[in-house]
C-alpha cells in the first residue's frame, strides 16, 4: 500500500496546513451548513495536500464524501449526472443510512483538477458546472485546482477561494518522522533532511520517496540517499538576471522554465530596454528578431526543432552582444502586451456569451443578434426605467459582468433590481423565486394556485411585446 494512502490526514488535526487556512475551511463549512452556499475552490502547487484537506473536513464534519477527478470525466453530460444529481439529492450513507441535509447531514462533492475541465459549451464541464453552482446546490462542493486563473472569471467568482502555499522544509520533516516511527524504521537525520529538502514543498513525493529508498529496510543510512534531484521550474526572473547581468549561459536554465520561446521572447522583448540602450539594444532587438523569423517558421511549418535556434538567438544571443553591464539592481516587469490581450480577450468572451444569450432567446442567427438585435438592447437597457430593463435583462439572463460589458454604470441599478425583486427565467415565463421553492418542497397545490391567480394573465402574457406596455 502506498504510504501517501496509508497516512493521508483522517481529520483536520491531522493535515499539515497553517492554522489560517483551517480556520477558513471549517469557517466554510459551518456557513454552508447554515444556508450560505458558495463552493469552495481550493487551489495551489501538487503534492501539497488539497485533496487531503478536502476529505479531512468531510470525516471531521461528519460528512459523507464523494471524489471526483474533473480531468478524466470532464463533459457536460458526467458533470450533469454526478455532480448535478449527487449535489442537490438527499443523500445515503455508504451503511446504507439515509442521511437528512436538514439534521446536518451532507455527502461532500470533491471535483478534483478542475481547471482541466473543457470550457467549450458544447464539449463539457465548466458550463454546466456553473449551472449548477447557480442553483444553489444543498450538498457541499469542494473544486480542487493546480492553476485556479485557467477557470474563467465567472466559475471564480462563484466560489470562496482558498490557496494554499507549498510547505516547508521543516513541515515535510516532521511528517517523513512521523512516518518512520510508525514503519519501525530508524532513519538518520541527515538523509530525512535531504528528502525533505529535494521535494521542494511537495509532501506527497516526499513521502514517495522515503517508501522507495525504506522498502525492505529497518535501518536507512546516507548510503541509502539515492533520490533523483527534481527540478522545479526556474523562475524566469532568474534567467532574465543571468542573460542581462552576467556572462554565465542561460541556455540551459531556459528549458527548465515554464515558459514556451513565444512567452520568452515576450518577456525578453519587455525588459531589455532597461538594461540595454544605444548600439547595445539595437543589436539586442536584432537579435530578438532573428529568433522571431525562427518562431514564425515554427508556426507555419510546425516544425519544432527550429525552437532551439530560436532559443540561443533570444537569450545567448542577446546577452553575448552586450558590451557592458548595466550596475545595480533591475525591476523586471510582465509583458504589458499580456495585459492588453487579457483585456481583450476578456472583452471578446462576453460578448460572444451576450450574443450567444441573445441568439438562443430571440431565435436568431449569432449574425443577425449582432447586427440587429444587439444595438436595439443596448439602447433599450440604456434608456428604458429601471423596471423595464431589468425584465430585459432578465429575460436574456445577463449577469452584473455583461450588464456591465452592455451599459456601463446602470448595470449596478439593473443587478440589484433584479436580485431585489428575484427575477429569473424559467420556460419563457416569470415567476420568483418563493414559489418556486414552495412547489420543490411540496406546498399544496390549490394554495399555490391562489396565490398565483391574480398573477397567470401577466405570467402567460409576458413577451418581449408586454415590457413596453
Amino acid at each position: 500500500m502506498l504510504w501517501t494512502e496509508k497516512y493521508r490526514p483522517k481529520n483536520l488535526d491531522e493535515v499539515v496546513v497553517s492554522k489560517e487556512a483551517l480556520s477558513k475551511v471549517l469557517e466554510w463549512a459551518k456557513k454552508w451548513q447554515n444556508g450560505t452556499w458558495r463552493p469552495l475552490l481550493l487551489a495551489g502547487p501538487p503534492g501539497i495536500g488539497k485533496t487531503s484537506l478536502a476529505i479531512a473536513l468531510a470525516n471531521t464534519m461528519k460528512w459523507e464524501y464523494v471524489e471526483m477527478n474533473a480531468s478524466d470525466q470532464r463533459n457536460w453530460q458526467i458533470i450533469n449526472k454526478i455532480v448535478g444529481e449527487g449535489a442537490f439529492n438527499e443523500t445515503i450513507s455508504n451503511e446504507g443510512e439515509f442521511l437528512s441535509s436538514k439534521s446536518g447531514r451532507l455527502k461532500l462533492i470533491i471535483l478534483d483538477e478542475v481547471d482541466n475541465i473543457h470550457k467549450k459549451e458544447d464539449t463539457g464541464g465548466e458550463s454546466a458546472l456553473i449551472r449548477i453552482i447557480k442553483k444553489r446546490p444543498r450538498q457541499p462542493i469542494i473544486l480542487i485546482a493546480n492553476d485556479p486563473y485557467q477557470l474563467s472569471n465567472e466559475l471564480r467568482k462563484l466560489c470562496e477561494f482558498l490557496e494554499l502555499k507549498r510547505l516547508t522544509k521543516t513541515q515535510i520533516l516532521k511528517v517523513l518522522q512521523e512516518i518512520c516511527k510508525r514503519e519501525g524504521i530508524k532513519c538518520e537525520k541527515e538523509v530525512l533532511d535531504g528528502i525533505a529538502e529535494n521535494a521542494e514543498g511537495d509532501l506527497r513525493a516526499a513521502i514517495n520517496d522515503l517508501q522507495a529508498i525504506a522498502e525492505g529496510k529497518k535501518e536507512i543510512g546516507p548510503e541509502d540517499l539515492v533520490v533523483s534531484k527534481r527540478t522545479r521550474e526556474v523562475d524566469v526572473f532568474k534567467v532574465l538576471q543571468k542573460i542581462f547581468k552576467t556572462k554565465y549561459p542561460p541556455y540551459a536554465d531556459v528549458w527548465l522554465l515554464d515558459e514556451s520561446p513565444e512567452d520568452l521572447i515576450q518577456w525578453i522583448e519587455e525588459n531589455i530596454p532597461l538594461e540595454y540602450s544605444g548600439e547595445d539594444l539595437f543589436k539586442g532587438y536584432l537579435a530578438l528578431s532573428r529568433a522571431d523569423i525562427f518562431i514564425g517558421r515554427v508556426k507555419r511549418r510546425q516544425f519544432y526543432r527550429l525552437w532551439k535556434y530560436a532559443t540561443y538567438l533570444m537569450t545567448t544571443g542577446v546577452q553575448q552582444i552586450r558590451k557592458e553591464t548595466r550596475p545595480g539592481f533591475t525591476k523586471y516587469r510582465r509583458p504589458q502586451i499580456w495585459q492588453f490581450m487579457f483585456q481583450t480577450k476578456q472583452k471578446r468572451e462576453l460578448r460572444d456569451m451576450v450574443l450567444k444569450k441573445i441568439s438562443n432567446y430571440s431565435h436568431l442567427s449569432t449574425e443577425k443578434a449582432k447586427t440587429e438585435m444587439l444595438p436595439i438592447l443596448i439602447l433599450l437597457l440604456k434608456n428604458l426605467e429601471v423596471e423595464k430593463a431589468a425584465k430585459i435583462a432578465a429575460f436574456y439572463q445577463f449577469n452584473r459582468e455583461e450588464l456591465e460589458f452592455l451599459v456601463g454604470e446602470r448595470a449596478g441599478e439593473i443587478a440589484d433590481f433584479i436580485e431585489e425583486n428575484r427575477l429569473h427565467r424559467i420556460d419563457e415565463s416569470w415567476i420568483s423565486v418563493e414559489a418556486e421553492e414552495r412547489l420543490e418542497s411540496g406546498a399544496k397545490e390549490e394554495e399555490l394556485k391562489d396565490k398565483q391567480k391574480p398573477k397567470e394573465k401577466k405570467v402567460k402574457d409576458l413577451t418581449l411585446d408586454s415590457f413596453f406596455s
